[in-house]
């Protein structure tokens, strides 16, 4: 018995497999800002690319930026007080688009070396090397600083296996 396109398209839309293709998944997860927390977010993309056409150091790599990025978050944004980083997991069936948002205060001047920080307002002459690390592992890097506060960082890895 075979399946209509109706219920086809209801299968993609709904980011389930079809005929052993992967399609698109998207997950979002909101930790709370303490870092005991930052491993479900970890496991979370392990789990997602799990079948999908990532290398183990693509992984490996991704793992580090979403450590990094949660990492910044805890200590930059909510500056050790109450508060959640929102993650966005995107995986298609070309790239990995991850999103860390928080709502805090942001980075300092002497929290990290950033160039584009200064584009968005945010002069950072020297301290931590956690956007270096990010940028150095993944595809593309955009940062925003919304008009509505805290900070939205979305990570692109491209497909590599």
């Amino acid at each position: 018995m075979s399946e209509s396109s109706a219920e086809r398209r209801l299968a993609v839309e709904a980011g389930l497999r079809y005929a052993s293709v992967l399609v698109n998944d998207q997950v979002t997860l909101d930790i709370p800002a303490k870092p005991e927390y930052v491993v479900l977010g970890r496991l979370a993309l392990a789990g997602l690319l799990r079948e999908r056409r990532f290398s183990a150091d693509a992984v490996a790599d991704l793992k580090l930026a979403l450590t990094e990025a949660c990492s910044n978050s805890i200590r930059h944004a909510y500056d050790h007080d109450r508060g959640q980083v929102h993650l966005s997991f995107e995986a298609r069936a070309d790239r990995f688009l991850l999103t860390v948002r928080d709502l805090g205060g942001g980075f300092h001047e002497d929290d990290a070396d950033c160039p584009e920080c200064s584009a968005v307002g945010v002069d950072l002459s020297e301290g931590g090397m956690g956007i270096s690390i990010i940028r150095a592992v993944v595809d593309d890097f955009q940062l925003e600083r919304p008009d509505t506060g805290g900070t939205i960082l979305t990570l692109t890895k491209l497909c590599d296996a």
